[in-house]
């Protein structure tokens, strides 16, 4: 069976994703296309790259994720296609959004897509579309067999790739601190980088309670001392707690509200959660 391609961007699915879909179509109709998502936050690169992260275990291998977050559209960074560790691809400006799935997946080989060949011919005069013309009639060629690995483009060296600057949690003094990695408004999900193991090594355990405070370069936008718990449904309707996230992370939330909207709290690089027993 062909690989199936999975596809996110930031510009909302609708005409757009409809003409990357088209594209893959008319290269091969045999050839499944899925959503990732495409409500990732305009430009935030961060964000492509914490989704990517996510979803890339659940898949199978060679199956081809498209990326497509990318404010240097039609300069001069690298359009790469990447072969994961758990042989997974990826196809995306490399912007940055590779940054997650290098650091905990790892990746064997990046090659730079050739845009002489691997570009949609009819629309070589725009410079604006990528996802379109560029990443989704690569992957549709890729998918389809018409192309391997290799005849994307020419390798280039993996400490090329380009990184974000994030947090590593740490702990000093008895207070363990890490980076937001996500803040879901709705559910109001407050997601750290924090692995659970750190914070139960400081002695506390479900049922204990902590001070958390979330902060934003270093200013405080939120600090409280709440229950250390297994799900919402432990602490009464309103009440904060810390409980393991689905990445087996330290997650921030509220029963039954959403406390990423009541604090307005986000995510990335200068976002941070501070944990301590009390």
């Amino acid at each position: 069976m062909k690989p199936a391609i999975v596809m996110q961007t930031d510009f909302t699915k609708g005409v757009a994703t409809c003409t990357m879909d088209g594209v893959i179509a008319s290269i091969d109709p045999e050839i499944r296309t899925y959503d990732c998502t495409h409500t990732i936050a305009p430009f935030d690169i961060y964000g492509a790259s914490c989704s990517l992260d996510f979803v890339v275990d659940f898949w199978p291998a060679g199956t081809i994720f498209v990326s497509v977050v990318d404010p240097g559209v039609g300069t001069s960074r690298r359009a790469c296609c990447a072969l994961l560790k758990n042989g997974c691809y990826i196809i995306t400006p490399d912007n940055g959004a590779l940054t997650h799935v290098k650091n905990r997946i790892g990746i064997v080989e990046v090659r730079q897509i050739d845009e002489t060949k691997n570009r949609l011919e009819t629309t070589r005069e725009v410079s604006i579309f990528h996802g379109r013309d560029l990443f989704a009639y690569c992957a549709g060629k890729f998918a389809s067999g018409l192309i391997d690995f290799e005849g994307v483009g020419p390798a280039y060296p993996t400490d090329e790739i380009v990184m974000l600057d994030l947090l590593q949690p740490f702990e000093k003094d008895g207070v363990v601190t890490g980076m937001i990695t996500t803040s879901e408004r709705g559910f109001g999900l407050v997601n750290s980088n924090i692995p659970y193991q750190m914070l139960e090594d400081l002695g506390v355990h479900h049922g204990d309670k902590v001070e958390c405070a979330v902060l934003f370069e270093g200013q405080e936008v939120f600090r409280e001392k709440v229950a250390y718990a297994p799900s919402f449904g432990f602490v009464p309707k309103g009440d904060p707690l810390v409980m393991i996230s689905e990445t087996k992370h330290v997650e921030l939330a509220k029963n039954l509200r959403d406390i990423a909207t009541e604090y307005n709290i986000g995510a990335g690089p200068g976002w941070t959660m501070e944990l301590k027993k009390i």
